[in-house]
C-alpha cells in the first residue's frame, strides 16, 4: 500500500489524543490508525484511560499508555491554574517517554500542543488540525505550542488558515466519506429533518428547535448523537425547548446510534446548524454520500463543501434555517438534483480511502524522507 513497500522497516507512529469525548475528530483519527496498522506500521497511542476514546482506540487494535485529559481551567483561580499546569507537566513527561522510539508523532488535539512543546522531543511532529481556530483563547493555546511542530495536516482549507498564519507548513487533506455506499431511497412517510452531532451548544440544535414552530406541520425532527457529560444540562434544555415548540413527539432524541448512515437513509434532508465554524464536517459528507441534500450554516468547512451543492444560511438564524428547510421540502425536484450532485462530488473528491492513503503517505514522507522516496 502506498510507498510502504520501499521501506526497510516498519514506520513507528505515536498518536496522541487528550480528549475524553468520542467526537468526529477521534473517529477520523481512529480510522487512520487502523489503516496505518494495515499498512504494517507499528502504532502506539497516548490517550486518557477509562474513556470512550481509549476503548475505541483499543478496539482498533492499537496499544496505548495513559495521558491526562488536557483543557483550559474553568476558573482562573491559583488552585485551578496550578492543577492545569501539573496536568500539562505530567502529559509532557508521558509524551517524552512514549516518543523516544517513534519515527513520527501525530497530535490530534489543539489543547495538547503546549504539552508537546514542554516535552522537547526529537521525532518529527505533526498537528492533525480538526478545527477552524477562531476563538481567542484557543489561538493563544495554539501559538504557545505551535513552535514545537514540524508540520500540520488540516482536514479542510478553512482549517488550514490558522496554522498557516503561524508559519507552520500545512498540507490540506480533506476528510472523506465511506465509498461506495448505496444511496438513500425516497420515503413514503412524513418528511424527516435530521442533525447528526453531539448534543453540545455550538452544534446549534437549539437554534433549530427554537424556530421549529415555523416548519411544515408534517415535519419530524431527529437529533442523533449523545450528550457529553459536561453538556448534560444542554441536552435537558433541548428536551424542554422541544416540548415548548408544540411539535410533541415529532422531535426525536436518538442518542448514540451504532449505524448512523443507516438511520440517515430515512431522512429527507440533513441539517448542520453549528454556530461556530466546523472544519470538515463528517455529518455533511455522510449525508452527501447518501444523496441527501443539506441545509448548513454559512461558514467553515460546510461552506466549502456546499457552496454549489446545498443551501447555506447565517449562523444562529433560526428563521432563515427553517425557511431554507421548508423551501427544500416543497421542491422534490431540487432535492433530488442536489442529492445526485452531492453523491457525484463525494465520488470525485471526498472518498475516505483516498483521504487516508494520502495522509499516511504524507506522514511517511515526513518521518522517513529518504526511505519514502526510494
Amino acid at each position: 500500500v502506498g510507498t510502504a513497500g520501499a521501506m526497510t522497516r516498519a514506520l513507528r507512529l505515536l498518536a496522541i489524543t487528550t480528549s475524553a469525548i468520542a467526537s468526529g475528530a477521534e473517529a477520523v483519527l481512529i480510522d487512520r490508525l487502523a489503516a496505518a496498522r494495515a499498512r504494517g506500521w507499528q502504532v502506539r497511542s497516548l490517550r486518557p484511560d477509562g474513556t470512550a476514546v481509549a476503548t475505541l482506540i483499543e478496539n482498533a487494535g492499537v496499544a496505548g499508555d495513559h495521558i491526562d485529559v488536557l483543557g483550559l481551567p474553568d476558573q482562573r483561580t491559583p488552585a485551578a491554574l496550578a492543577a492545569t499546569a501539573q496536568r500539562y507537566h505530567r502529559a509532557s513527561k508521558a509524551i517524552r517517554s512514549a516518543a523516544s522510539t517513534a519515527d513520527v508523532v501525530l497530535v490530534n488535539n489543539l489543547l495538547a500542543l503546549p504539552a508537546l512543546r514542554l516535552a522537547r522531543i526529537d521525532a518529527p511532529t505533526c498537528w492533525f488540525v480538526h478545527d477552524v481556530v477562531v476563538k481567542h483563547r484557543y489561538r493563544l493555546v495554539a501559538r504557545a505550542g505551535a513552535g514545537a511542530f514540524d508540520h500540520a495536516l488540516a482536514v479542510s482549507r478553512p482549517a488550514a488558515l490558522f496554522p498557516e498564519s503561524l508559519g507552520l507548513p500545512t498540507t490540506v487533506i480533506w476528510n472523506g466519506a465511506r465509498w461506495p455506499v448505496e444511496p438513500a431511497r425516497p420515503s413514503s412517510g412524513p418528511p424527516v429533518v435530521g442533525i447528526n452531532g453531539l448534543l453540545t451548544p455550538w452544534k446549534g440544535q437549539r437554534v433549530l428547535l427554537e424556530a421549529a414552530g415555523g416548519l411544515r406541520s408534517d415535519v419530524v425532527i431527529e437529533l442523533m448523537g449523545g450528550s457529553p457529560p459536561r453538556d448534560d444540562s444542554y441536552g435537558r434544555k433541548l428536551e424542554q425547548v422541544a416540548a415548548a415548540s408544540g411539535m410533541g413527539d415529532r422531535v426525536r432524541f436518538l442518542g448514540h446510534v451504532a449505524d448512523p448512515l443507516e438511520r440517515m437513509r430515512s431522512w429527507t434532508l440533513a441539517v448542520s446548524a453549528s454556530t461556530d465554524p466546523e472544519a470538515g464536517p463528517l455529518s455533511v459528507l455522510e449525508a452527501m454520500s447518501l444523496g441527501r441534500p443539506v441545509v448548513a450554516t454559512d461558514h467553515g468547512g460546510a461552506r466549502a463543501l456546499l457552496h454549489d451543492l446545498g443551501t447555506l444560511v447565517p449562523p444562529g438564524d433560526g428563521e432563515a434555517l427553517v425557511g431554507a428547510i421548508n423551501a427544500l421540502l416543497d421542491d422534490r425536484e431540487r432535492r433530488n438534483a442536489l442529492g445526485c450532485r452531492s453523491r457525484a462530488r463525494v465520488e470525485e473528491r471526498y472518498q475516505l480511502d483516498q483521504s487516508i492513503e494520502t495522509m499516511l503517505d504524507t506522514l511517511e514522507a515526513l518521518a522517513l524522507p529518504d526511505e519514502a522516496t526510494q
